[in-house]
């Protein structure tokens, strides 16, 4: 399986290859992006089965970067992550094709279960 994680925190990476390694996931390839432009080439490039985008980032936001995404790659299974105070920018992305949406800070059993579930 391929990941592609895009957040702008490297700690977001670091965190989410660390929750999955720890629960035994250790088939899945990752990518990193650190902004919505990024993770527009990375989805052409790497051609992720699932990608985990922040929606508040630099230079293109994750929705954004959604709505090219889901354009060029209309199968593209893509979960928004977001913060709190975000709710209407969540309704935003599931409007442009996003599969769901997981909140910051992560729940390591949903983040688990929303990742296997996916592989």
């Amino acid at each position: 399986m391929k990941l592609l994680i895009v957040d702008d925190a490297k700690l977001i990476h670091f965190m989410v290859k660390k929750i999955l390694m720890a629960r035994g996931l250790s088939n899945i390839e990752f990518e990193d992006a650190f902004d919505g432009n990024e993770a527009i080439w990375q989805a052409k490039k790497f051609e992720p089965d699932l990608i985990l985008m922040d929606i508040v980032m630099p230079e293109k936001d994750g929705i954004e970067a959604l709505k090219i995404i889901k354009h060029n790659h209309p199968d593209m299974k893509v979960v928004m992550v977001s913060s709190m105070g975000t709710e209407k920018k969540v309704a935003q992305s599931l409007k442009y094709g996003a599969a769901t949406f997981i909140q910051k800070p992560f729940d390591e059993d949903e983040l688990y279960d929303l990742v296997s579930k996916s592989i």
